[in-house]
């Protein structure tokens, strides 16, 4: 899993030099804006591969504003707070337009809340001095989006049903996910206060 975790991580390293010349934060506010389009599309169009192709550009888009400002030197603890802001908006975003498209809400709303709750454990975890829980997981930021994306291609090919399976799906991986990352910081702060 971990060689994989890389592999996808060394793609935006790759492309960034080619991208360059926008400003980290231009890329985050594009991703950000791609992301708040992708349930406006899926409300208009009720067609998931629109919308899917669109939230696979925001989701490049997070990808790409961290490699380029490492490339360009001028990664910021400020930066990655406001990346970190602008990724829980388009999680939210690109999951809710899968509701309007026709998936189970219960569902959307569940995933929705396991996500961002994955994201939260690892905030709070570095806050008290533990890290390397981006590596930590099997639904790690490049997998949820690469899920994501996957059940929006089941809604367009095969229908609303099989999207709801594989959110149902999705949903068990992000609590083990959930449950792989709390056990994680738990030793570790059991250990630390011994």
């Amino acid at each position: 899993m971990n060689t994989v975790r890389k592999k996808l991580r060394s793609i935006p390293e790759s492309i960034a030099k080619y991208i360059s010349f926008l400003s980290p934060s231009a890329i985050t506010a594009l991703g950000l804006l791609f992301s708040l389009l992708t349930p406006v599309v899926a409300y208009i169009t009720k067609n998931s591969m629109s919308a899917g192709v669109i939230a696979s550009v925001a989701m490049l888009m997070d990808a790409f504003d961290g490699s380029v400002a490492r490339l360009r030197g001028i990664a910021s603890k400020r930066g990655a707070f406001i990346d970190s802001i602008a990724d829980r908006f388009s999680d939210a975003a690109i999951v809710l337009a899968l509701y309007f498209l026709g998936c189970d809400y219960l569902l959307i709303y569940l995933v929705a809340a396991f996500s961002m709750t994955i994201s939260y454990i690892r905030a709070r975890a570095e806050s008290l001095g533990v890290r390397g829980l981006a590596e930590v997981g099997i639904m790690t930021r490049e997998f949820r989006g690469i899920a994501i994306i996957a059940v929006y291609l089941v809604h367009y090919l095969i229908g609303v049903d099989y999207a709801n399976y594989l959110l149902l799906i999705l949903l068990a991986i992000l609590g083990i996910t959930i449950i792989q990352r709390s056990v994680y910081v738990s030793t570790l702060l059991k250990i630390e206060s011994m």
